[in-house]
């Protein structure tokens, strides 16, 4: 196999070179209504890598990404806990053959923090990828969730670009009594 940075050889889609010299998160936070987002990295500098989600290969990146970043940060947020949370990943469909927001929940969950699949979807199945504010108004997501009523959860999703999306998937969460502690994106494209 090889780097899909470098091509060099290696067994990991990402060499240890290209690892430590390139993808060093920049962890930062914002605020989307009254949800916390808090991204790993500026949009423009994982741009190629978060595009592979339209590729069959894609999985592999988003595993990487998962396991050597969102796993870390959210183990060491569970060692706090008292308790057990769960992630909710935005719309889960495996319409290309696997959801790359579902991946990255799924390689990111430990013990106490624990991935619910499927539960919250969009019945509005538009793409919002290089569309504008108004378009995105105009086309909301329309989410439902299926899932189990008061708990704590976590939101997973790739990127956050307006934050329409999170702010529409928290909305229908409150209204569904669940607590939604804050969302977790890989990169933040208004940086």
């Amino acid at each position: 196999m090889r780097c899909f940075s470098c091509h060099s050889l290696s067994l990991s889609p990402i060499c240890r070179k290209c690892h430590e010299k390139l993808f060093r998160p920049s962890i930062s936070m914002r605020r989307v209504g009254t949800l916390d987002v808090i991204s790993f990295f500026e949009y423009a500098d994982i741009e190629l890598f978060l595009l592979s989600k339209y590729e069959l290969f894609g999985h592999r990146i988003f595993r990487y990404f998962s396991r050597r970043h969102m796993a870390p940060f959210l183990e060491a947020f569970a060692e706090g806990l008292d308790r057990k949370i769960h992630m909710l990943c935005i719309d889960d469909n495996c319409d290309r053959g696997y959801s790359h927001t579902a991946i990255l929940g799924h390689y990111a969950q430990n013990e106490k923090i624990e991935v619910l699949h499927s539960v919250l979807r969009a019945t509005n199945r538009v793409s919002y990828a290089g569309k504008s504010l108004e378009y995105r108004l105009g086309n909301p997501r329309k989410f439902e969730y299926s899932g189990p009523r008061d708990i704590e959860v976590i939101l997973i999703d790739d990127i956050v670009t307006t934050g329409l999306t999170l702010q529409e998937a928290h909305n229908i969460l409150l209204e569904k009594g669940v607590d939604v502690l804050f969302a977790l994106t890989l990169a933040d494209a208004s940086r």
